[in-house]
């Protein structure tokens, strides 16, 4: 433990010397998060157990993953915006996962106008990462694996005047270290040459093809299951090559056999939320809802996210 503490004492002065933001950056909504039960944990998921949403945090868990798991979220949100998820992760013998799932976001509805105040129609923006992840357990205590991700985008108003469509392709990469029965250790590389690359000569008089970076994020993280049998602890670390540093800390209390609450702190703002899962014609269902408050009066977001397991 002693070494544990150095390490993260060590990363957390070295990093500490810089501060920034990746606000701004393309990629805006793969740092969202996603699971209900991450997202109430602060956003925290590196370290912990493998579920439907391990491709977004940690492909490494995968090499734990038995039988198959189908995974959905979907977000409320306000200003006509959406962040939605589906995917299907199953045991690849002998110790290994595989991983295929979705995310799609953007906003819809925004009315269109031309240079003179006459509607000409709405805006539409989507944006879409296709994950294709695979993780393998080397040994009773480590586990590695790799996400590639399909990455599209587009924006358009039914005109011709505004047509963009981004394409790219990026890479995440996880590492799980069991340091003991209580106690995991792992860290993530996300969005790895990750990128859009776009034809802008359409929407500028003096467009081509257009890069956009995403920020590289990096996370090393615990995740602890306390002396206390219904209690359960948190902790990441993250920072960028755009500098920037976040905390990110979660809680769960376990309630009885089915339920569980949850709190936590995303490096902005406190989250909350609860779980409980269920049987039903034998096959196990696990239900979990996070809420997100508002960081700049955007308004909250309520989170569902509802993983079957068979």
């Amino acid at each position: 433990m002693k070494k544990i503490v150095l390490i993260l004492f060590f990363m957390l002065n070295w990093f500490g010397a810089k501060a920034g933001e990746n606000a701004g950056s393309a990629g805006s909504y793969l740092r969202m998060g996603l699971g209900a039960r991450s997202l109430a944990m602060g956003n925290t998921g590196i370290a912990s157990g493998v579920n439907a949403y391990s491709a977004f945090y940690n492909p490494a868990l995968f090499g734990l993953i038995e039988g198959k798991l189908v995974g959905l979220s979907y977000s409320f949100m306000s200003l006509d915006r959406r962040f939605n998820y589906i995917s299907f992760s199953m045991q690849v013998p002998p110790g290994a996962g595989f991983s295929v799932g979705w995310i799609e976001s953007g906003v819809g509805d925004i009315k269109s106008y031309d240079i003179i105040g006459n509607e000409t129609g709405e805006i539409n923006h989507s944006a879409n990462a296709v994950y294709f992840s695979f993780g393998r357990k080397f040994s009773e205590k480590l586990a590695i694996g790799l996400s590639l991700k399909i990455l599209f985008e587009y924006i358009n108003d039914g005109t011709e005047q505004l047509d963009y469509t981004g394409k790219g392709v990026g890479i995440d990469l996880g590492v799980l270290y069991q340091l003991r029965d209580d106690l995991n250790l792992a860290y993530q590389l996300r969005d790895l040459k990750s990128q859009l690359k776009a034809q802008t000569d359409k929407i500028f008089d003096r467009g081509g093809t257009t890069i956009f970076p995403f920020p590289v994020i990096n996370k090393l993280g615990l995740f602890y299951k306390s002396p206390l049998s219904w209690l359960r602890a948190a902790y990441e670390f993250e920072w960028s090559n755009r500098s920037e540093m976040k905390h990110h800390i979660g809680f769960e209390a376990i309630q009885g056999k089915n339920l569980a609450l949850r709190i936590g702190y995303n490096g902005i703002v406190m989250t909350f939320g609860a779980g409980m899962d269920f049987t039903i014609l034998g096959v196990d269902s696990f239900l979990d809802y996070a809420f997100l408050p508002s960081v700049i009066d955007e308004g909250s977001n309520h989170v569902f996210s509802w993983q079957v397991a068979f």
